[in-house]
């Protein structure tokens, strides 16, 4: 982010917190039906999980030539392999002979990827190098056997793709840095290319995958749940937010942000006071914290649950049990926190099918979610 941004963002805090105020939008209402309707779960992921970028896995998870990352998608099976030359290729993870899925789920390095069922062999960048009794199948040519390709790119340290199939005549790689804008390039400024994962989980979440982007785009709830952890941080209820198309960043001040009055402006930073959530729609999370980030991304897998994987990236890997320790505290402050939150997203849609409400409702700060949720419906009529 550029040096004038930040004080512009500092300065816009201070005069919030000066006034007691908060930046308010638009609010709005959210059918419980976009929760728990089958057919609407089919529509969102052909419309948007099928046409829009994920963050999928850290890039330096493929840091050689043969590694590869496979991993499920909304019901698309996908693998993610680093090229000999260093690229990125992504292929739908089912062998062309008779669909069989190449590799299993997670990591892996090999100079060719075999399908187990009857060895049809593909190099890295998915061609059919050979196949047993190759004579018997003139009616598949090597060359229309290649393995079909999914849209990818990389970018603030992750793996990006759209888990389809790439027409004919289509390019394979993302426009990411148009897609991601001038909030990729915020986060571009501060090497995040570079940034390599400390921390990796992923877990099943009994709640619709809309449900945590509506608690993680609001800060009322703050002092309430997060009244254990890490609501002292924080001023209650005070959020910023900029957009750019569908994207989203929030500013959350720290209180230790007063401190920077009277003090001279060209040593302003915003890494040490605050907080600042990115989301890329439709499905990634990044928190910016200054030195780190925290990532997410939230697969659907039903009307009423979804899968996320998760990620901590830092500059470098620590070489000192000093700084292992200190970013293993930070990786448990920040899902201390988050784990409240998920606990009340399941909650709240074990309570959706019970006839009690027919809509839930975003107040005037929590703007950023009723936009979230027009935007989603914007997606889905097109």
């Amino acid at each position: 982010m550029q040096h004038e941004e930040q004080i512009a963002l500092i300065r816009r805090a201070l005069a919030l917190i000066e006034t007691g105020g908060s930046e308010r939008g638009e609010p709005g209402v959210s059918p419980v039906t976009r929760y728990l309707d089958p057919e609407r779960h089919e529509r969102e992921v052909e419309r948007i999980f099928r046409r829009y970028p994920l963050a999928l896995c850290p890039s330096a998870s493929l840091p050689n030539a043969g590694d590869s990352f496979a991993i499920d998608v909304a019901g698309m099976p996908l693998v993610f392999v680093r090229g000999q030359e260093g690229e990125l290729n992504g292929f739908v993870n089912a062998c062309r002979h008779r669909g069989a899925r190449l590799k299993p789920p997670g990591a892996s390095n090999q100079r060719a990827l075999i399908c187990p069922y009857h060895s049809w062999t593909y190099g890295l960048d998915g061609t059919l190098r050979g196949r047993p009794s190759a004579e018997d199948f003139p009616h598949a040519p090597a060359s229309d056997c290649s393995l079909a390709r999914v849209p990818v790119a990389e970018a603030l340290g992750f793996v990006w793709a759209i888990p389809r199939v790439v027409a004919n005549g289509e390019s394979a790689r993302i426009d990411i840095d148009n897609w991601l804008g001038r909030f990729g390039a915020d986060l571009r400024s501060w090497g995040y290319d570079s940034w390599v994962p400390f921390h990796q989980r992923a877990f099943d979440n009994a709640a619709n995958w809309k449900i945590p982007f509506e608690a993680n785009l609001e800060t009322y709830h703050f002092q309430y749940a997060h009244r254990n952890s890490i609501a002292a941080l924080f001023y209650d209820n005070l959020l910023m937010a900029d957009h750019d198309r569908q994207h989203q960043r929030l500013f959350l001040p720290k209180r230790s942000i007063e401190g920077l009055r009277g003090t001279p402006t060209q040593a302003w930073q915003v890494g040490p006071h605050s907080n600042i959530i990115y989301y890329f729609f439709p499905a990634t999370f990044i928190l910016h914290e200054g030195d780190h980030a925290n990532a997410f991304t939230v697969l659907p897998e039903s009307p009423g649950r979804s899968r996320l994987i998760a990620s901590t990236l830092v500059p470098e890997l620590p070489k000192t049990e000093k700084s292992v320790n200190y970013w293993r505290k930070n990786v448990e402050s920040f899902w201390g926190a988050l784990d409240e939150d998920f606990a009340l997203g399941v909650s709240a849609q074990s309570t959706l099918a019970s006839g009690a409400q027919a809509s839930l409702y975003f107040g005037a700060t929590e703007w950023c979610s009723a936009k979230f949720h027009a935007d989603v419906e914007a997606a889905l009529a097109k």
